[in-house]
């Protein structure tokens, strides 16, 4: 019988939101896409690239939410092994101009740039100050895009690594509200006529910036498999890898990677 790399939920989700340990529930909305109405509220991932130039990329990923000229929300800071983590943010828009300071444990993240006018994108300078994380302070330029919710009927084609047999997953999943937190929740189902472990689960997770997880649960809520993977910023797409755990019923676990698109939507004459 195979061995699994399934970890435990809680260790899965520290994982995609860079803290020590993050409950299924935390960020979580009501399942709509409902949140702030104003241009920037929304799922945003944004790339830095530091002053000379680094092969250490950084990148902040997390939610707004506008009011006004107000902004609000919070990231998670990714990519650096010393100040790893979440970080509250304030800012504001005025006309094209957006400020935006992100409070980390241990560092201050300020971004300042412009907005476009239809909010399809952002682009400044960023200033890191490092002070108790033991980190480097570091400037450099920024680039933002926003992420569109993961909503919709997906085809999911699972590749095994064990034994080369590829099978298809029909996919349905809805992104719960814009809170202003660094996640959004996913539920959803799945199901298929030929998969390895399950023909039937239900999927719950969670969405930062372009990072994707969710766990594969059978009906009973027990966790039997997970992915881990990217969005595209259009939500048309994802990639990953998956992992089933050993079951019952003939399944003696399976890994491998998934290829996740969009559907067209079905429409009756």
């Amino acid at each position: 019988m195979r061995r699994s790399n399934l970890k435990p939920i809680v260790t899965l989700l520290a994982t995609l939101v860079v803290c020590a340990a993050m409950p299924m529930g935390c960020g979580n909305g009501s399942a709509t896409n409902a949140g702030s109405s104003g241009l920037l509220s929304g799922n945003w991932q944004i790339a830095m690239q530091q002053n000379p130039p680094s092969t250490n990329g950084e990148s902040e990923s997390g939610f707004l939410l506008q009011t006004g000229n107000s902004l609000t929300g919070e990231f998670a800071l990714s990519d650096q092994t010393q100040c790893a983590g979440l970080g509250s943010v304030q800012g504001t828009l005025r006309g094209s101009d957006v400020a935006l300071t992100v409070n980390q444990a241990g560092e201050t993240v300020t971004l300042t740039g412009t907005a476009s006018k239809d909010g399809s994108g952002m682009a400044g300078t960023y200033s890191i100050l490092a002070a108790s994380c033991g980190g480097n302070s570091s400037i450099g330029t920024w680039t933002a895009s926003p992420v569109k919710p993961v909503t919709g009927t997906y085809l999911a084609v699972f590749s095994s690594g064990y034994t080369g047999y590829v099978y298809d997953f029909a996919v349905s999943l809805t992104q719960g509200a814009n809170t202003g937190t660094s996640i959004a929740s996913l539920s959803g189902k799945m199901s298929s006529s030929g998969a390895l472990c399950g023909n039937s689960l239900n999927l719950s997770g969670v969405v930062s910036g372009t990072s994707i997880v969710f766990n594969f649960l059978a009906s009973d809520g027990t966790a039997v498999g997970q992915f881990r993977g990217t969005t595209s910023a259009d939500a048309t797409s994802m990639t990953g890898t998956y992992d089933f755990v050993p079951q019952t019923g003939g399944c003696g676990g399976d890994a491998g990677t998934i290829t996740v698109t969009l559907q067209p939507t079905q429409t009756t004459s």
